[in-house]
């Protein structure tokens, strides 16, 4: 099933805010390397922002964001828990999932807009994820 990202408004004046005013700066100073440099950055946030979204599917979490995609076995979460963070994730909305994974204690951070229902799907699949 898919899911996509919740996008909180802050998260947009963030992201296109600081990357708003890079490009402006660069043009205003017209250095061509720094311009080209903040438009590629333009880009890749554009990029970022529509494709962000969630699937899990055959025993897997599947999280695509830009260029980018991670699988996570439902076998090896190890704990769900609800967060309120900024901190770099492939997540639009400050309200996310952290999801905890792996022997080695992996953390990643998501934003499904429906949050219950993914965290219902995944602990259906694995009963001993630990929900905080």
């Amino acid at each position: 099933m898919d899911y996509p990202t919740k996008k909180d408004v802050w998260v947009a004046i963030l992201l296109f805010g600081i990357t708003g005013f890079i490009v402006v700066y660069s043009i205003i100073n017209y250095d061509l390397f720094i311009i080209i440099l903040s438009i590629l950055l333009l880009i890749s946030v554009v990029w970022f922002w529509f494709t962000v979204h969630y699937r899990v599917d055959e025993g897997q979490v599947i999280i695509r964001y830009g260029p980018f995609k991670k699988r996570i076995a439902i076998q090896d979460i190890e704990k769900i828990r609800l967060i309120r963070s900024l901190k770099l994730s492939p997540a639009l909305s400050v309200t996310r999932l952290e999801i905890t994974y792996g022997f080695d204690h992996r953390v990643i951070r998501i934003s499904p807009a429906n949050k219950s229902l993914f965290t219902k799907q995944v602990m259906s699949m694995n009963s001993d994820i630990e929900f905080e």
